[in-house]
């Protein structure tokens, strides 16, 4: 039929059966404003159609102009029922155009096993669900979701391919649930941008049989707590093969049970041989509940059975006050891994993990995160941990210890964790975890590039040399960060020695000399090493300079010609010295040796010895005549055998008459 033909109807299953039983193009269903939905009889069963596909597909939605449509029934066999059904759309837009949510589906059971509000069953393949308000009552009855992807009895295809796209989905005891059959699995699904609230038990469960599952930007939390103990925004189950859980935003995980509450952002018991992809997802658990909570999760991972779980660019806030656990347990945490298998692979880099949660039993623990269990093979490191504000608060943990010792704790974890930090992070606020204040441009939070993930929660690209860790790669890109710069005289020449951590598409170093700290001259360039995560020292010596007093800058200039001035903090004298000094050692703090310089106006004779942070004389470093002028020593930690820690030295100077002309202390600090 070559031309388009309007029927009416009362009601949509009689427009839909109106159909061929055999299609030859593409339909639409429109709901119009004389449209009550009160002569519907539920469930809506929507069956097969031969010859449906992406051409010839069914559109059942609002028409233009109407503002809202409302399908509300009780039914404990599902609302709407696509029973092997392809290729249809249920779109909420008036006409399909815009961003208006103008269909409001809702399922008024409060019990029943079946009472889902969208249910797909016998192998509905390639419909999509978008703009919807879906909602559901059965927060308080075990079984029921909003939106139900089940078995497929005899339909080899599962209920595949489908597509739940920018819907408000509201309710259930899940929001959204897929099970289906080891013989006929559910694969290939897309669930995104929707916003998944108001629910029982978990915002997405799969609790069987759900292969190549996409779970992508959706905003996902409760509006109440229910008498369950382990309410989860992602609850994934068994039977998964691959998953890929990206862009997400969870929180506000809440209970009303009165004990033994485990609230989770994310808890996977790992499926035999599955893929978890899990990146740029923000995860935040601050609520204070009045229950006794066992353990409070942004992400877990448990299980015996052997998987990879890729875990990378996510950041993770956990605060508010705790009640109930067991002493010398873990009981509130970022991340936790229980997960047991010899087999498994674990790779976790770029992830930020903040705990400020207090409270609990007497003897409890709160960590930024934890990899409790070390059996797999562990790829971890950049990684953010820090928990604050508890007593027995601790960064990290590594087998059965947790630490707030970095350096002991990367001992620990050897050769993993070798470039993860302890810091604290400023998130805009609890729940909206991108970064703000003195975060953004922090150098301290430059990540490793990973191929697979080029993109950021907002979907901004991520720099492919010196990303941020955690979700939000900042707008400032992360600057070249100069770590120290300091000068050695010796008779007239200066020589300027400074480092970087990393840097970013820095063009080299303009040297600038004045004699006024107002007027600077350029001396020389330095070429500098582009864009890289790795540390970079440079030197530059001022050679053959007269008497006076210097000062020094640093012009970093990058590729597109922006530029920052670095100053040396201290003048440089070269010449006889008018007055006696010693210099600050540098680097500071240092291994495995550190410079320190002084100047004497007059013959001394000098004595310079070392004391630790209690006062007790370790070494006296030098002792004799020297001549006026500048003079140098270095400090090996080999040669004195100093260990990791703060130490004072302190120098006198006596004239030729035996007089002390110089007393003056100085701290320095060793690091191993």
């Amino acid at each position: 039929d070559v031309y388009k033909r309007q029927t009416s109807h009362n009601t949509i299953l009689a427009a839909y059966s109106a159909i061929p039983a055999t299609v030859t193009q593409a339909y639409i269903i429109e709901l119009t404003a004389d449209y009550t939905g009160t002569e519907e009889t539920y469930p809506l069963i929507f069956g097969l159609k031969e010859g449906t596909s992406a051409a010839n597909s069914i559109t059942i939605r609002p028409a233009a102009g109407v503002t809202t449509v409302t399908n509300s029934g009780s039914s404990t066999a599902g609302l709407f029922a696509l029973d092997d059904a392809d290729f249809l759309i249920f779109d909420g837009r008036a006409g399909g155009v815009g961003s208006t949510y103008n269909w409001i589906i809702e399922n008024l059971a409060s019990t029943g096993t079946n009472s889902h509000t969208f249910w797909l069953l016998n192998g509905a393949t390639n419909n999509s669900l978008r703009y919807l308000h879906i909602k559901n009552n059965t927060q308080s009855t075990s079984g029921p979701r909003a939106i139900f992807f089940g078995v497929s009895t005899a339909n080899v295809s599962g209920n595949s391919n489908n597509l739940i796209s920018k819907n408000k989905i509201e309710g259930g005891r899940s929001g959204i649930a897929l099970s289906g059959t080891a013989a006929n699995p559910n694969t290939d699904n897309i669930i995104e941008y929707n916003e998944i609230f108001g629910w029982g038990f978990a915002g997405i469960w799969t609790l069987a049989a759900s292969g190549n599952l996409i779970i992508d930007a959706n905003h996902i939390y409760m509006t109440q707590g229910y008498a369950v103990t382990n309410p989860a925004g992602l609850n994934l189950g068994s039977g998964l093969t691959s998953i890929t859980i990206t862009r997400n935003k969870i929180h506000t995980i809440l209970s009303s049970s009165a004990t033994g509450i485990t609230p989770r952002g994310i808890t996977v018991t790992a499926a035999a041989n599955a893929v978890y992809n899990i990146y740029n997802n923000f995860v935040s658990l601050t609520s204070t509940l009045t229950g006794a909570i066992t353990s409070y999760y942004g992400v877990s991972v448990s299980g015996t059975s052997a998987h990879t779980f890729n875990f990378h660019y996510n950041s993770i806030n956990i605060g508010g006050t705790h009640t109930g656990g067991t002493a010398n347990a873990v009981v509130s945490s970022g991340f936790v891994k229980t997960a047991s298998s010899v087999d498994l692979t674990l790779n976790m880099k770029n992830n930020i993990m903040i705990n400020t949660r207090t409270g609990g039993a007497t003897g409890v623990f709160h960590t930024g995160y934890f990899i409790n269990n070390i059996l797999g093979t562990i790829n971890a490191d950049y990684n953010v941990g820090h928990a604050s504000g508890d007593p027995n608060s601790f960064h990290a943990g590594w087998g059965t210890t947790i630490y707030n010792d970095l350096a002991q704790y990367k001992t620990a974890a050897m050769p993993n964790e070798q470039n993860t930090i302890f810091k604290t992070v400023e998130f805009v606020s609890p729940t909206d975890l991108h970064l703000t204040g003195s975060s953004i441009g922090d150098a301290d939070l430059t990540g490793t590039p990973i191929a697979e993930v080029l993109i950021d929660i907002d979907g901004q690209q991520r720099s492919t040399t010196h990303p941020y860790r955690g979700a939000d790669e900042a707008e400032t890109e992360i600057p070249v960060e100069l770590t120290s710069f300091a000068a050695s005289v010796i008779d007239r020449d200066v020589t300027l020695t400074w480092s970087t951590a990393t840097e970013k598409n820095n063009n080299g170093f303009e040297i600038q000399r004045s004699n006024d700290n107002i007027n600077f001259a350029t001396i020389s360039f330095v070429k500098g090493a582009g864009t890289t995560l790795e540390a970079s020292t440079y030197s530059f010596t001022d050679n053959n300079l007269n008497a006076g007093k210097y000062q020094y800058r640093l012009k970093q200039i990058d590729y597109d010609g922006s530029f920052t001035y670095y100053n040396l903090s201290e003048e440089v004298q070269v010449g006889t010295p008018v007055d006696f000094s010693i210099s600050q050692n540098y680097p500071n703090p240092f291994n495995p040796s550190t410079k320190v310089d002084f100047s004497l106006p007059i013959e001394s004779n000098v004595t310079v010895e070392l004391f630790d942070i209690l006062g007790s004389k370790v070494a006296t470093l030098i002792s004799g005549s020297f001549v006026s002028g500048f003079h140098s020593f270095e400090i090996s930690t080999q040669k004195y055998g100093l260990s990791s820690g703060n130490y004072i030295y302190r120098m006198s100077a006596r004239d030729s008459q035996g007089n002390e002309v110089f007393n003056q202390l100085r701290k320095m600090t060793l690091l191993k």
